[in-house]
């Protein structure tokens, strides 16, 4: 048992003696290693972005929403935006949207399109394009599905469509008053802590001032009033509240115009003139988040080279060893 453990002692004695003898070719192979992967990593690696945008969609009998998203990943619908500045940049385009992924997020109705790549310009331009036509595509395939199976008695169509609008008004409403509480619940707290210095320094009038805007945003946080002059203001300045309140003064202006269809069929000598080009069909989808801008992911660069050191004392103790099993070789 000890002459055991003595021969242990001295085989790990020798590994050690070996490793350190060479210790000067397995510092070389490390540094190579290290320099070449720095080398690689830092000037011939390209950075890689990825951008990204949210379509809504809306829960439709005739498409559902995994019939929507094979149809967005569809090729017709790739080359169709390939196509869209002609074939000189066709291969192009195909070639940055080759990498295109759709998807839905979790349990909702939105898909998600992400596109990877190494030309950040290029890679918006083409999303934007996608989206663009993908959209149109989706609705326009929508709107032909129930063409062809429209009913004679356009009356419960037409409720079911104000239904869908009024759902629709509701959830960007709802959005609306919580994006608009988040940022009057910021600014009361700016507020306030304004008010104590106005306090401080004896400004009463600008204090009262200051208490009736508080007054106004806690109207916003609590009661959810956003037709406001203050909560106006505080959409105008917010990109997203503003697009989003684009999209309700559009469904409310289609929702106008169901109404006036049906007051048409319930009054059919009432004398209103409705355009049967107008199009109350409401879109399955739409844009809810812009392409973002492209920004660089999968940052690798120092554990690609805490790889490279890895493999080269791998390497490096490999080397050592084999050198010593050559020179003993030699010897005999």
């Amino acid at each position: 048992m000890e002459n055991g453990i003595i021969d242990e002692e001295i085989d790990l004695r020798d590994y050690l003696r070996v490793i350190w003898k060479n210790r000067s070719l397995i510092l070389a192979i490390v540094l190579v290693s290290l320099i070449t992967s720095g080398f690689y990593s830092f000037l011939v690696l390209q950075d890689e972005y990825q951008t990204e945008a949210k379509l809504s969609y809306i829960s439709n009998p005739k498409i559902p929403l995994a019939d929507a998203i094979e149809l967005l990943k569809s090729q017709p619908v790739i080359q169709k935006t390939a196509a869209q500045d002609g074939e000189a940049s066709k291969n192009e385009a195909l070639t940055t949207l080759s990498s295109l992924k759709v998807g839905s997020v979790g349990n909702t109705n939105q898909i998600l399109l992400q596109l990877k790549g190494n030309e950040p310009e290029m890679m918006k331009k083409y999303l934007w394009q996608y989206i663009n036509v993908s959209v149109d595509e989706l609705n326009r395939i929508s709107f032909e599905k129930l063409s062809r199976e429209k009913s004679q008695n356009d009356y419960p169509r037409l409720i079911n469509l104000s239904i869908l609008y009024a759902k629709q008004r509701e959830d960007i409403n709802a959005e609306i008053k919580k994006i608009l509480a988040e940022e009057a619940d910021f600014e009361i707290n700016r507020l306030r802590n304004l008010s104590l210095v106005a306090e401080r320094f004896g400004y009463k009038d600008k204090q009262i001032e200051i208490e009736y805007k508080i007054v106004d945003l806690m109207s916003i946080k609590e009661d959810g009033r956003i037709y406001t002059s203050f909560a106006q203001q505080l959409i105008q300045s917010n990109p997203e509240l503003t697009i989003l309140n684009a999209r309700l003064k559009l469904i409310d202006a289609k929702l106008a115009e169901l109404q006036v269809k049906m007051i048409e069929l319930d009054n059919p000598d009432s004398g209103v003139d409705l355009s049967p080009n107008v199009n109350t069909t409401p879109n399955v989808v739409e844009l809810l988040t812009p392409p973002t801008d492209p920004a660089v992911i999968g940052q690798k660069r120092t554990m690609n080279i805490a790889i490279a050191a890895v493999l080269g004392l791998f390497v490096g103790v490999f080397a050592a060893f084999f050198k010593n099993y050559l020179e003993g070789s030699a010897s005999k």
